[in-house]
């Protein structure tokens, strides 16, 4: 790491480099490093990628931001997002003291999520304000009316059509997945209607979703989620449900917290794997190895 990265930080977000007390390495991710910075005002999260430009952090801060904006969910605070001037390009983030989660906590996340659903803009279409990035994939996010079409053309396509170029799927492979893609329009509208459209966290696996001790500092309690790396947009709220089944999953108290709120919709289970494919070809781009055949396997359940 560049050693100007820690004062350029510091500065930015208005705090004296002097008052840095140390760092020390931590996990920023499976595509960023991360830092955690001790200064005398408290602790402080570095994070930073040497092989991506400046905007890859400023939409994850756009994302974080319109999140707490809701009023539903909480999200680590921006404190600071890298310049033009600077050499590596970094996001300052809130430190989260992190608490082992009970029943309780996955409960409250899962209401959390109901009600950030229950968010949304756009006039009743689809998309976002810009594109923005999934892992450090770019994500389409033009503004659409037809739910369907967007999963189709925005989604699963282009990922698809990406791998094939690049060997990873074979023309048959990708015909399964081309086929599949035709299916969302019937299998995901009629659900996606009923429901609306909701704001969506866009990339929520069990890595993206850290338990904060209470503010106050204290350990007892249940703890506090927070939600943390989106690629938000506006879309139909299964996305979201579909990708907590997925790399680990999310435990039974988080289902029945967030059917509390807003009752999953008959069906559901049936589309899942039209929800799954997306993040599927993420992980099949960006990692190869048997996230191709299980991107396959979800799309020869659609059909």
């Amino acid at each position: 790491m560049d050693p100007a990265v820690v004062p350029s930080a510091c500065q930015a977000a208005g705090i004296d480099p002097a008052e840095v007390l140390g760092t020390r390495m931590v996990g920023g991710g499976c595509v960023n490093e991360g830092l955690k910075v001790r200064t005398r005002g408290g602790d402080i999260f570095l994070k930073w990628n040497a092989d991506v430009g400046h905007r890859f952090f400023r939409v994850e801060a756009e994302g974080l931001q319109a999140l707490a904006a809701s009023g539903a969910v909480r999200t680590p605070a921006v404190l600071a997002c890298s310049r033009e001037a600077d050499t590596v390009a970094w996001i300052l983030l809130e430190w989260i003291e992190e608490a082992v989660p009970g029943d309780e906590s996955w409960r409250r996340l899962g209401r959390q999520l109901a009600t950030l659903h229950r968010c949304s803009e756009g006039d009743g279409r689809h998309g976002w304000h810009s594109n923005n990035v999934i892992g450090s994939l770019p994500q389409p996010n033009r503004w659409t009316e037809d739910w369907g079409d967007f999963w189709a053309e925005q989604r699963i396509r282009p990922l698809a059509r990406a791998l094939a170029t690049r060997g990873a799927l074979s023309t048959r492979q990708l015909a399964t997945i081309e086929k599949a893609a035709d299916r969302a329009a019937a299998l995901l509208t009629p659900a996606a209607k009923a429901d609306g459209p909701s704001l969506l966290h866009g990339d929520l696996w069990s890595g993206n979703v850290l338990f904060a001790r209470g503010r106050d500092g204290r350990r007892g309690g249940a703890a506090e989620p927070v939600l943390i790396d989106p690629a938000v947009y506006i879309g139909h709220r299964e996305v979201d449900l579909a990708m907590t089944r997925l790399f680990g999953g999310f435990p039974r108290a988080f289902y029945r917290g967030y059917d509390e709120v807003w009752p999953r919709r008959p069906g559901h289970e049936h589309r899942r794997p039209a929800y799954e494919l997306y993040p599927l070809l993420v992980h099949a781009r960006l990692f190869g190895g048997s996230y191709v055949a299980a991107a396959v396997r979800a799309a020869q359940a659609i059909l």
